[in-house]
């Protein structure tokens, strides 16, 4: 049935009407501030500051992480972990659990049990560590104990657990405090949330941040800290700690241990919209003939395009757009040709003439593999050598450079996630320009050796900025997913394709209507939760990534001030402050400004504009 266009158009209005409701409520600002403005500059140095520091002892803290070798689990949760420590600027030391024996946790500022399996595995008895905990230590749990026996019998009252009973199977998690910025009162649910814990009754001093239920309303606490003597445990009360996309909850985790912590962040919000421009514009599509009477290149430069720059105007978003020339699967050079369309020029110049950023996806869609580096069932063709890669590239670049005479390449993403170790130098050397590859962060779900990223500057300075969240219409994990990135690197960065809606998977049968309706949503929760995120393009990330992953802080925090000092400071530095105090700037070293609701304990964005700053902590 053919859809009316005039009451199509008018119910996405409102949706984004809805939006910017929502987002003038709780953020203040008022409909000019809401106008397409250009990305703010990130301000990259081309040499670190030298100005002296005046803090320059190493400051920070040591934790030991203790795991069990050959469980699969464990071993995934112990890597979260250590990579969630990492850029929590924490020294970790891992270490199996079989080994604890003889272990003066007195040398450490933090012990974390990244596995389910103490009851059984640590060599003495639980009580030598909850003594390290109440003389001032800390001391994280990261899953619920597989079983409950002696150890667990000893350890549970200094855990803040007053009673306990059996295993909960829950589907549902609901955030009753900031565990990371945003997540106040955000609820997730779904089979991808199907996990256990143990049901408890805390003290009444126990400081609950997560619960977890299930379909019949039954809760336990999920994340919880407590004070101990003179130091403080925290608890993961499930298993999911093993999972990628958990690892900043993990981080958060960590942050509760400590009544302020600081720790820099990227502070970047990327769009990507891989395929575009990009030949698929002359295909046909019964879909779209059947619900907008329209041709598939009508339907994009009519309803598609038009709709992503409206939401984007609203909020001031920036897109990556990732150009491929052809779909034809030819991986040897001799026979590619130049088969650009005037559509593909013309969606081009749009992203362009909108202050928009085209990045590199490829000459056609095939990976750069050689042979066996997709699945099979996949279809692709393999590349011959890593040279035929590289002269693929450069017949891209010459056709960007015919049809987009202004355009640098800068950034890359690898066609449906792949990219060998023979691709990626051939994408370097390509590509002199090139500043970002963008993969993916996590493998799971994934079919075949995909290109997975954590947020890092690699050594040949290229920034390795992953793609977290995709999709028109995300579930509640992609959800999460993101509040989770954004706890522990300050990004949120996801990715969409102009043809979701004829993709059976990735549309779910949805029309336009339905999946724009979902991404104003999504889009407006995020941009309402997190205000402050600095909308980039993907060259712009990779330098405020390079900003962050340089900078080496050297902190002294007291209960009335934080000291700092940045090693290797690139330019203006964005940091999470997560104290129970109010901060104030001693001076104008830095700016300070909360970003969690209500009062008290919660998370600051503070963003140092020189090496050494000042922050007083004052008592509410």
């Amino acid at each position: 049935m053919k859809r009316d266009r005039t009451k199509l158009t008018a119910l996405l209005w409102l949706c984004v009407a809805f939006a910017v409701v929502i987002l003038i409520s709780n953020s203040g600002m008022t409909l000019s501030g809401l106008a397409l403005q250009p990305a703010s500059a990130v301000a990259l140095q081309e040499a670190p500051s030298a100005e002296p520091l005046e803090i320059t002892e190493d400051t920070a803290p040591r934790a030991l992480v203790f795991y069990s070798p050959g469980r699969s689990d464990s071993e995934s949760c112990e890597e979260n972990i250590r990579i969630a420590l990492d850029h929590l600027r924490i020294q970790g030391e891992s270490l199996p659990l079989a080994q604890a024996t003889g272990v003066n946790y007195a040398d450490y500022d933090l012990v974390i049990l990244a596995t389910a399996y103490w009851e059984e595995e640590l060599p003495e008895s639980a009580a030598r560590l909850l003594d390290y905990v109440e003389q001032g230590g800390r001391l994280l749990l990261t899953s619920v104990p597989e079983s409950v026996g002696a150890q667990f019998n000893v350890s549970y009252r200094r855990l803040g657990i007053v009673d306990f009973g059996d295993y909960l199977d829950y589907d549902t998690v609901t955030f009753a405090r900031d565990l990371l910025p945003g997540l106040t009162g955000q609820a997730f649910t779904g089979e991808e949330f199907t996990d256990v814990a143990l049901s408890v009754t805390l003290e009444t001093g126990a400081r609950v941040y997560a619960w977890a239920s299930d379909a019949r309303d039954r809760r336990t606490p999920l994340i919880w800290s407590y004070d101990c003597g003179q130091g403080r445990v925290a608890v993961f009360n499930g298993t999911s700690g093993s999972g990628d996309f958990w690892r900043g909850i993990l981080a958060g985790c960590i942050n509760t241990l400590w009544d302020t912590v600081l720790y820099p962040v990227i502070n970047a919000l990327c769009l990507f919209i891989d395929d575009f421009p990009s030949p698929q514009y002359e295909s046909e599509s019964d879909v779209v003939r059947e619900e907008y009477n329209r041709s598939a290149k009508e339907f994009y430069r009519d309803i598609w395009w038009p709709d992503m720059l409206q939401i984007a105007n609203v909020y001031g978003d920036v897109y990556t757009g990732l150009f491929v020339a052809t779909y034809n699967d030819e991986t040897d050079p001799a026979r590619q040709s130049d088969t650009t369309s005037a559509t593909e020029q013309y969606f081009g110049n749009s992203l362009l003439k909108n202050g928009f950023e085209m990045g590199a996806h490829g000459y056609n869609h095939q990976p750069l593999t050689l042979a066996g580096g997709t699945p099979e069932e996949l279809d692709y063709r393999p590349w011959a050598s890593e040279e035929d890669m590289v002269t693929s590239l450069q017949t891209l670049r010459d056709i960007t450079a015919r049809l987009f005479p202004a355009v640098t390449l800068r950034s890359y993403v690898p066609p449906s996630n792949y990219l060998s170790e023979e691709g990626r130098r051939a994408v370097v050397q390509a590509l002199p320009d090139l500043g970002v590859i963008s993969g993916i962060y996590t493998d799971e779900g994934e079919e075949g050796q995909v290109y997975v990223q954590d947020f890092a500057v690699a050594e040949d300075g290229i920034a390795e900025f992953p793609r977290v969240t995709s999709g028109m219409a995300p579930s509640d994990f992609e959800r999460l997913s993101a509040y989770s990135a954004l706890g522990l690197y300050g990004a949120f960065s996801h990715f969409i394709h102009p043809d979701d809606i004829f993709d059976a998977e990735r549309g779910g049968g949805q029309t336009w209507e339905e999946l724009y309706r979902s991404y104003c949503t999504f889009m407006g929760e995020i941009h309402t939760a997190c205000p402050w995120l600095r909308s980039l393009s993907a060259a712009q990330a990779g330098d405020a990534l390079r900003i962050c992953d340089g900078a080496q802080p050297h902190l002294v925090i007291t209960g009335e001030s934080v000291q700092g000092s940045i090693e290797n400071f690139l330019g203006p530095v964005s940091f999470y402050l997560k104290t129970d105090r109010t901060p104030k700037a001693a001076d104008d070293a830095c700016t300070i400004r909360r970003i969690s609701p209500g009062t008290g304990e919660g998370y600051y964005l503070v963003t140092a504009t020189e090496p050494n700053f000042t922050i007083r902590l004052v008592t509410a």
